[in-house]
Formats: structure tokens, sequence, C-alpha cells
């Protein structure tokens, strides 16, 4: 494993050069105009009412969030947007992400995958320099890569299923070369039956969307069980809410340990 240095915090961004993913423009619409930014949980969703660990993920659609209110509705850990593809930087990364610590969140940066624009180690690499760092200081969580469809491009980005599979490979790989820790993996199991097929990278975390009230049972891939579970994007968290599957204290490994291993796979 090469030398390391934690960077978690990205520079300032030009909120001009890009980053309309499919899922941001799903998040842009009535509820997260009116309610998702300011912390009032419109929708009592199902899932949020069940025992455990909840949390959430938010990106620029989300502007200033007040963590105070979140962390007050239950929220215990955080997923902010930091980049996506090897060029677009979220503008409001800096303050989401230190708005959540400050607020006792656990939290980390995403980023959303382009496999139609540069390698999988170009944008790691990115991703590190701009937010997606890890280390094992119990308040920060893995890097997650954002693996679904993109508005007003082919759902496959133009790549064979091998091709893809490669390419997530490829992704993984670098982000453990470089902290030491494989990146969770963001998805839904429609995009990944259609355009990766039936495999899963070692050892990798999923976080699944699936908005139901009754927690997923039939995933994607070969996974057999998931960590993050994405149950709502209509509250009661700003922009998505989501629960984790298991234990405080498997929570603490997942959140601390760099030889973790991935509950479902």
């Amino acid at each position: 494993m090469s030398a390391y240095r934690p960077r978690h915090l990205a520079p300032l961004a030009d909120p001009s050069t890009g980053g309309a993913s499919r899922r941001s423009l799903l998040r842009g619409g009535v509820l997260g105009a009116a309610a998702l930014g300011t912390g009032t949980a419109a929708l009592a969703a199902p899932a949020a009412n069940a025992a455990g660990i909840h949390g959430q993920d938010v990106s620029g659609w989300q502007g200033e969030v007040d963590w105070d209110a979140q962390a007050a509705l239950g929220s215990r850990f955080a997923y902010v947007k930091a980049t996506e593809g090897r060029s677009y930087r979220s503008p409001a990364f800096n303050h989401q992400y230190r708005g959540a610590g400050e607020a006792g969140l656990v939290r980390g940066g995403y980023h959303f995958a382009r496999p139609d624009s540069g390698g999988p180690e170009e944008q790691v690499d990115f991703f590190l320099d701009n937010g997606g760092g890890w280390s094992a200081d119990g308040i920060t969580l893995p890097g997650m890569v954002d693996l679904e469809a993109y508005a007003g491009l082919p759902r496959d980005y133009g790549l064979s299923p091998q091709e893809m599979r490669d390419w997530i490979a490829g992704f993984s790989s670098r982000y453990r070369e470089q902290t030491g820790r494989r990146p969770v993996i963001y998805t839904n199991r429609s995009w990944w039956t259609d355009v990766v097929g039936d495999w899963t990278p070692k050892n990798s975390p999923l976080f699944l969307a699936a908005y139901r009230s009754q927690a997923p049972t039939v995933l994607p891939g070969r996974w057999w069980g998931w960590e993050l579970w994405q149950y709502s994007d209509s509250g009661p968290f700003a922009g998505d809410s989501a629960r984790w599957y298991g234990s405080e204290e498997e929570f603490a490994r997942f959140v601390g340990e760099i030889d973790y291993g991935a509950n479902g796979i």
C-alpha cells in the first residue's frame, strides 16, 4: 500500500462545471426545494420507524443543511457528495462535510462514477484529492462510489458487462491501494443486473437503493447481504435516508477498521 495522507476537504469548486447526475436530478423536485434543505421531516418513512442506526446522503441539491436538526431527528451518519467523473467538485462539499461532523455525525465523501469519462484510477485520484479520503479515526466513513444510470447517457455508458466489471474492479483496487479500504458500492438492483450482471467485486460493502417499507432481500450481483439500505428519498432526513444493517459494534468496525470484512460478500 502506498503512503497516504487523509484528504477530507475539497477545494472550492465552480458550480457551473457540471454535476447533474440522474440521482441529483431526482432530488431537485418539490421536496428537495422545500423540506430537505431545512432539516424538517417531510415524510415519516416506515423504515425510519425501525430500530437501528439511521443516516443519510446529501449533495449540492440540499445546499445548507441544518445538521443539528438532522442529529435531533436521529441521523447518525452522512455521506456527502464530493466529486463526479474526473473534473466536477461539489461546491457544497466542504460546508456539508464540516457541518455534519460538527453536529456529531460520522461522515464521509462519495463519488458519482462516470465510466464514460476517464479511467477508474484517474477518478479515484480525483476523488481522493477532493474529499474522498479515509482514516482510522472512528469518525470518517470509507469512501463510497455511486454506480447507476446518468440522464442523457446510455444506461451502460457504452461499456460491455466485462468492461464495466473491469472499470469497477479498477476503481476498487486503486482506492484500496491508496487508503487501505475498499470503497462502499452504492447501486440499485435494476441497474446492476442490467449493466454488470452476476458479479460482485471482492469484499465490497453494499449500499443498496431500494425505496420500500421492508428491508430488501433480493440483492444485485453475488451479494447476499447489505451494509447500508437507502430506503427513502423523501424524508425523514435531508437528501436520502438510509439504515445500517447491524449492531453498534459492527458499525464501529465498519467506520474504523482498516481490515473490515464486508457483510454480504
